[in-house]
């Protein structure tokens, strides 16, 4: 009765992955890291304007060395160092500072040595550490804190911002 039906013949559309990778790439663009060290996860306080803060490294033999440390986040510490004591590329050491608060809080840890720069200065090195993961999530929240207070000071009198 019908007969065959001359049904046009539909185009088949493409999936949507083909129009879609046009507008958006198929890999996230990342910034290409040189090493390790400059993946920053967390908050990051450089202390170059700031009061000193001390770490001390506390080795296995009993000796404490003192870090002045250069720059500090929840992930890890950049500090100088002049002793000429030996140390190597991913050396588990432990590390232990003060955070001065109103009540000061001590922070002892484990940390990987993951980079060792000396710039030409074999006596002056700079030590890169990452805090290991037995670094409680309390701690790591009062180390947020305490940058966060200290970049707001900053900002505070880089404005001339005063309060009373």
């Amino acid at each position: 009765m019908f007969g065959k039906l001359a049904v046009p013949a539909c185009k088949e559309e493409p999936p949507v992955d083909n129009w879609a990778s046009n507008i958006f790439p198929k890999k996230p663009t990342r910034k290409k890291t040189r090493n390790r060290q400059e993946q920053r996860e967390f908050y990051r306080l450089d202390m170059e304007h700031l009061p000193a803060l001390d770490a001390t490294l506390l080795s296995k033999n009993g000796s404490n060395i003192d870090l002045g440390v250069l720059n500090l986040s929840a992930g890890g510490l950049c500090g100088r160092i002049t002793p000429s004591v030996p140390f190597f590329k991913n050396q588990l050491l432990t590390i232990a500072f003060v955070l001065p608060f109103d009540e000061p809080l001590i922070v002892k840890t484990s940390a990987c040595l993951i980079a060792i720069e000396t710039n030409g200065c074999p006596d002056a090195r700079v030590l890169h550490l990452q805090f290991s993961a037995g670094l409680d999530d309390w701690k790591k929240e009062m180390i947020h804190v305490y940058i966060l207070k200290q970049q707001f000071e900053l900002i505070r009198l880089r404005k001339g911002w005063y309060t009373s």
